[in-house]
C-alpha cells in the first residue's frame, strides 16, 4: 500500500473538521438542521477515522514483515560469508556406540561435522555404565552425559567452531584406559557424517 493514501485521508479528516467548525461558528442558528444530517455527519467522520486506523495498522504490518525478511536475509549473508549456519538451523545428528561386552572403546573413534550445532546420539547396550563428553583442545568441556549401562543418550552442542574437539568417557578410568576419540569441525560445510578425522 502506498503511504501517501494515509497522508491524503489524514488531511481530508482536518479539512472537513476545520469545514464543519467554521459553518458552525459562522452564524447558521441551528447547525446541524437535523439529527439525520448529525448521525450522517458523524457516521462519514466515524468511517474515515476507522479506514485510517486500519490503513495505519496495514502499513505497519506490512513495514513490519518487510523489516523482518530484510534481518533474515542480512543474517544469512553474515553465515554465509563466516561458514556458520543461520540461528536455528537444524542440528547435524552423529552416532557413536560402545560394544555390547562393555569394551573400553567407541565406534567410530573418529567423527567429522560442519560448524553449527551437533547432536552425538551415543548407545551402550553394554551393562557397564558409560557416557560421552565432548571437549575443546584445551579441555573445556562443551557438554557431556551421565553415565548409564543399557541406554541410549544424545548429547546436543550448539555452535560448534571448527577446530579439533575429543569425546570421552566420564567414568573414572575409562578414558586413561583409551575410551576417547577425537571430533573435528570442519572449517568449510562439507558431509557431516562419521569415520576417522
Amino acid at each position: 500500500m502506498d503511504g501517501d493514501f494515509f497522508f491524503v485521508i489524514g488531511i481530508v479528516l482536518v479539512v472537513a473538521a476545520v469545514g464543519l467548525a467554521f459553518v458552525g461558528i459562522r452564524g447558521v442558528d441551528r447547525f446541524p438542521p437535523n439529527r439525520a444530517v448529525m448521525v450522517g455527519l458523524i457516521a462519514l467522520f466515524a468511517a474515515g477515522v476507522v479506514t485510517t486506523m486500519a490503513f495505519a495498522i496495514v502499513k505497519s504490518n506490512d513495514e513490519q514483515d518487510k523489516r523482518n525478511a530484510e534481518l533474515a536475509k542480512e543474517e544469512q549473508q553474515a553465515s554465509a560469508e563466516s561458514g556458520q549456519p543461520p540461528a536455528g538451523a537444524a542440528a547435524a545428528t552423529l552416532s557413536v556406540s560402545s560394544p555390547a561386552d562393555g569394551a573400553l572403546v567407541y565406534q567410530p573413534d573418529g567423527l567429522t561435522a560442519n560448524p553449527g550445532n551437533l547432536t552425538i546420539d551415543y548407545d551402550n547396550p553394554s551393562p557397564v555404565p558409560h557416557s560421552i563428553a565432548v571437549a575443546t583442545s584445551n579441555g573445556n568441556v562443551l557438554g557431556e552425559t551421565q553415565p548409564s549401562a543399557n541406554s541410549k543418550e544424545s548429547l546436543n552442542l550448539s555452535s560448534l567452531a571448527p577446530g579439533k574437539y575429543v569425546f570421552y568417557c566420564t567414568v573414572p578410568g575409562h578414558r586413561e584406559a583409551g575410551m576417547q576419540g577425537n571430533l573435528t569441525v570442519l572449517a568449510s560445510k562439507g558431509s557431516a557424517g562419521s569415520g576417522a578425522p
